[in-house]
């Protein structure tokens, strides 16, 4: 899928991440979201309806990418998470599920919907140093069990469409 393209959340799923995950052993995804209140029951749901419960662990981070790189003890937080799901749960796969109308953009960036173009490329530039963010930290060499990853996908919400954002083997 090409940056430009958009889905809805469910196909993009049942596309991507689906194949995969529902053969893996274990828990093959971990999936960051913002902690705004419209959205997690949504991709629960769907990850529910298509059944993959039990098949990813959860986190949230206001802001999403955002929280990975907003405040150093924020990312200590997340990577120190992140490498107990690939220790204790075998994830293979990060999911960072940003959203538009984010208060955390907002807040932290001063970006909002009123702007929509402005808006996607501060999530794009944060979910590129999000990445960035976690690729330092497997190569430092302080976090070896993120060599485990295999990528980082970056979506853009609302839940109606999705605009992917980064795909990035690691």
């Amino acid at each position: 899928m090409s940056e430009q393209e958009m889905t809805d959340f469910e196909s993009y799923v049942s596309k991507h991440i689906f194949p995969g995950a529902s053969k893996a052993a274990g828990v093959p995804l971990l999936m960051l979201q913002c902690m705004d209140s419209r959205y997690p029951h949504r991709t629960v749901q769907t990850m529910d309806s298509m059944g993959l419960r039990g098949k990813y662990d959860q986190l949230i981070l206001a802001g999403a990418s955002l929280g990975i790189v907003h405040q150093e003890a924020w990312q200590t937080t997340f990577l120190d998470q992140l490498v107990f799901a690939i220790e204790h749960h075998h994830v293979t796969q990060v999911l960072i599920l940003d959203h538009r109308d984010c208060g955390a953009y907002k807040h932290f960036l001063g970006v909002g919907p009123e702007n929509p173009q402005l808006e996607k490329d501060a999530h794009v530039t944060e979910c590129n140093r999000a990445i960035a963010a976690i690729r330092a930290a497997r190569d430092s060499g302080r976090r070896e069990q993120l060599r485990k990853l295999e990528w980082v996908r970056c979506l853009l919400l609302p839940i109606e469409t999705v605009d992917q954002l980064a795909v990035n083997p690691l």
